[in-house]
């Protein structure tokens, strides 16, 4: 049965990376990773802000994402600078989970350093935080930004994981699909005109749900695999961070971004 790895945070040494990678398991949670007042600290201060501050898509969040700017990559650097302010708000005083992430992953990959992505002179965006309201889902897709962001200088990196802090959980809904179907050039053919993919690209295949995600738990996984988020349903908002590991084996070198 494939199903996801839960640890606990003084266990983060035992994770393989090789394991996530190759979908031995579909992906790892470190449960109560992050404390969970400053979760809880961290979502009164996000609806405390002017919702003008937020970017707006299909899905509210706070910082821009990098794989809704790939021909725009003046835009993506210039939002990136304007979230920094917000973001420093938004975790004034309190611990960074940026920084119990970038431990975490040094735990588990001892001999890489881990620093946030640049390019020249430009950060790239360290995370995202998004806000799902109730009625929003996310579809079928896959992140790869060797594919798909070309035109950025960390696209030539050798391979990406993803990782998801879990804020503030919804009542109903809000569950992670993970297919065990890596995606493939092929099944572009598949591609929805405006994000995602049709759900026949995974017809047949393997499937972990999660849905018993507890404030504060860290979620990583493989994002070349077919996943989605279900629909919310119950009143509460659904809050996430997430951030994406690029992983540079010749020089033992992780970058992050958003």
């Amino acid at each position: 049965m494939w199903k996801p790895l839960a640890v606990k945070n003084s266990q983060m040494d035992k994770i393989s990376i090789d394991a996530i990678l190759s979908g031995d398991v579909p992906a790892v949670v470190i449960k109560n990773f992050y404390d969970k007042k400053n979760c809880q600290d961290v979502v009164d201060r996000i609806k405390n802000f002017n919702t003008e501050n937020f970017q707006n898509g299909k899905l509210k969040h706070i910082g821009p994402f990098l794989m809704a700017y790939t021909t725009k990559k003046k835009k993506y650097f210039q939002n990136t600078k304007r979230s920094q302010k917000i973001f420093d708000k938004i975790f004034l005083g309190m611990e960074k989970p940026v920084a119990e992430i970038y431990e975490c992953i040094r735990c588990m990959s001892s001999d890489y350093s881990v620093s946030l992505a640049k390019e020249f002179k430009n950060n790239y965006s360290p995370f995202i935080i998004r806000i799902h309201k109730k009625g929003k889902s996310i579809p079928v897709h896959k992140d790869n930004v060797r594919y798909e962001g070309k035109e950025y200088c960390l696209s030539d990196i050798d391979y990406q994981l993803s990782c998801v802090l879990h804020l503030q959980e919804s009542e109903n809904g809000g569950d992670l699909l993970i297919y065990n179907k890596q995606w493939k050039k092929e099944d572009e053919k598949f591609r929805n005109i405006d994000f995602g993919y049709s759900s026949n690209v995974i017809e047949s295949s393997e499937s972990c749900k999660m849905s018993n995600f507890n404030v504060g738990d860290l979620v990583i996984m493989n994002p070349n695999y077919y996943h989605k988020v279900t629909k919310i349903t119950g009143e509460t908002t659904r809050i996430t961070l997430g951030m994406f590991l690029g992983f540079y084996q010749k020089d033992s070198k992780i970058v992050t971004w958003a």
